[in-house]
């Protein structure tokens, strides 16, 4: 089987994931992968699919048309057939909707996966509506990786046959775990300051673990962009400054390191006001499989991540008393955040262990792929 595997971006630093998923299938089959734009332009090499003058061509007919065109589909269509791919898996629903013309022109399936945003904001579900249609009716399989998620998709109407839930998952050995050296009362949080990750929401349930705990800290690992600046003018009215670290972008073995140090992972993600939501935080599996008690909310995949009571804490979307409340509860009894965080990481473990997710979607692939073509089972 040969398989072309397409992503937006290609060293996006939170898309460790995508990089990780085109790595695993490269163990099982013969692999190419394309990137940059939601219509991919380039080779895994960073070479353009399309000779520059078609290239140019494209540009400037999609300049004036408004839409992907014959010159947009030339490259891409001559490199699905030049490497004779049998079966497209796109990430993200924008990504595969402009995959949908030259797949059903060649008679390649698609597959789909839905990571999150795609399924969940306003303005661009308004704007992709009718590719989204297209895409549920030629798309051989569609992926979401929460419940939730599936349940939103059917309501836009996907067949609910197509769907299946397969969550990307976390390679457990890439993340240090020795609960015996960490730092009691120190509280991490990874992950884009954007408003479904609710940092405020955070900042101020973590401002009443220190009317009790001063000793307290937090630390976020993440780009200093998108809510940054609000976060900075919350803590300084609070006068925690140092009380919370902001460390910036850090490569998974530097996030593995404090993770291993901290006591437990906190994240209260929310439906923004766009309606983004979560998918299932890749955040936080790597945080169960440091050993980390979770803190979080209940909303999206995050309710099949962390099993309250057992694994860690969920409260209500906007609760900051009642996430407060589980804060100093595990800064008072650190020996139940240790329990909860070995029950976390048997959790993933057992459900969302990285290699086992990526064997899913080959399989999965492999089943489309033998009824197109009839390909022997390996």
């Amino acid at each position: 089987m040969r398989i072309c595997i397409t992503r937006t971006e290609k060293h996006a630093y939170s898309e460790t994931f995508i990089r990780d998923q085109i790595n695993g299938f490269k163990s099982l089959c013969k692999t190419y992968s394309l990137f940059d734009g939601r219509y991919p332009e380039r080779m895994e090499n960073g070479n353009l699919l399309s000779p520059w003058p078609f290239w140019i061509l494209h540009k400037v007919a999609k300049g004036l048309v408004g839409r992907n065109n014959f010159f947009s589909n030339y490259g891409m269509k001559r490199f699905l057939k030049q490497n004779n791919i049998d079966i497209i898996l796109a990430n993200y629903g924008m990504s595969a909707s402009h995959m949908v013309p030259p797949a059903k022109s060649m008679n390649i399936p698609l597959m789909v996966i839905f990571h999150g945003h795609d399924a969940t904001d306003k303005k661009l579900l308004n704007q992709y509506k009718n590719k989204y249609q297209s895409l549920f009716n030629y798309a051989s399989s569609i992926i979401v990786v929460s419940q939730d998620m599936k349940f939103s998709l059917i309501d836009l109407g996907a067949n609910k046959e197509k769907i299946h839930v397969v969550p990307c998952g976390v390679d457990t050995s890439k993340f240090l775990y020795n609960r015996e050296s960490i730092h009691p009362k120190t509280f991490i949080a990874v992950g884009r300051l954007i408003p479904k990750k609710g940092p405020l929401y955070t900042i101020r349930a973590f401002n009443q673990v220190l009317q009790k705990h001063p000793d307290a800290k937090l630390i976020f690992v993440g780009n200093k962009t998108g809510l940054y600046d609000e976060c900075q003018k919350l803590i300084a009215e609070l006068k925690i400054e140092k009380s919370v670290t902001f460390t910036g972008i850090l490569n998974q073995k530097e996030i593995s390191e404090i993770m291993s140090t901290s006591m437990a992972f906190v994240q209260h993600s929310i439906t923004a006001p766009n309606g983004d939501m979560e998918g299932s935080p890749v955040s936080i599996m790597e945080a169960s499989s440091s050993g980390l008690p979770i803190i979080s909310t209940k909303h999206g995949g995050i309710k099949e991540l962390v099993i309250h009571n057992k694994t860690g804490f969920l409260v209500a979307e906007k609760d900051e008393d009642e996430m407060a409340k589980y804060m100093l509860k595990f800064c008072e009894d650190t020996e139940l955040a240790k329990s909860m965080g070995i029950e976390g990481r048997k959790h993933i473990q057992h459900n969302y262990e990285q290699s086992n997710q990526i064997r899913k979607l080959y399989e999965l692939a492999l089943q489309i792929a033998e009824n197109e073509y009839n390909f022997p089972k390996n």
